[in-house]
């Protein structure tokens, strides 16, 4: 029994001296995933994401600006199968030298993001633009969105579906909400 005890007692000594602290980890670059990206992605765009390719994989998303207009590339993990699939951000299908391939669906409101006349979307705006949305109205949903330009200064106007609720704000491209 004593040499049961003893032999115990030497293996978890030589066990415990193994033992070594984590290593500290510092982090270089963002921890985005696909699948993050793919959820920051606008509806439209999602939405011809999935049409065009199911539930491929997804590799990696960028986005470019080209003449003014947000251009997204989608590489998927499988490339033979999947070739990267470039889209506007209203949802049109993209050849890769840009020309469209497959047009947008035309709604009239483009979901609750703004509208599809103006042809800009909340995603198309400054981010200074947009927190100065979400900050004046945190519930309302848009109705449309247009682009002023008067004497070198841009503005974009902000209508609401509900205007009783919600007054249309007029916003300087610098996020300055203009009284």
């Amino acid at each position: 029994m004593k040499m049961n005890t003893l032999w115990f007692v030497a293996i978890a000594t030589a066990l415990c001296g193994c033992a070594r602290p984590a290593p500290e980890v510092a982090y270089r670059q963002s921890l985005n995933s696909p699948g993050g990206e793919f959820a920051a992605l606008p509806p439209a765009v999602q939405n011809s994401v999935r049409a065009e390719a199911g539930m491929a994989e997804i590799l990696d998303i960028s986005k470019e600006n080209a003449e003014g207009a947000a251009i997204y590339e989608i590489r998927f993990r499988n490339a033979d199968v999947y070739p990267p699939l470039y889209l506007a951000s209203d949802g049109s299908v993209l050849n890769s030298d840009l020309t469209v391939a497959v047009g947008a669906s035309r709604d009239t409101i483009a979901a609750s993001t703004g509208s599809g006349v103006s042809g800009i979307k909340m995603d198309d705006l400054p981010s200074n633009v947009v927190e100065t949305i979400r900050h004046q109205a945190p519930t309302a949903e848009v109705d449309t969105l247009s682009r002023l330009t008067s004497e070198g200064d841009i503005f974009y106007n902000v209508t609401f579906k509900d205007p009783r609720h919600h007054p249309k704000l007029l916003i300087r491209d610098n996020g300055k909400l203009v009284q």
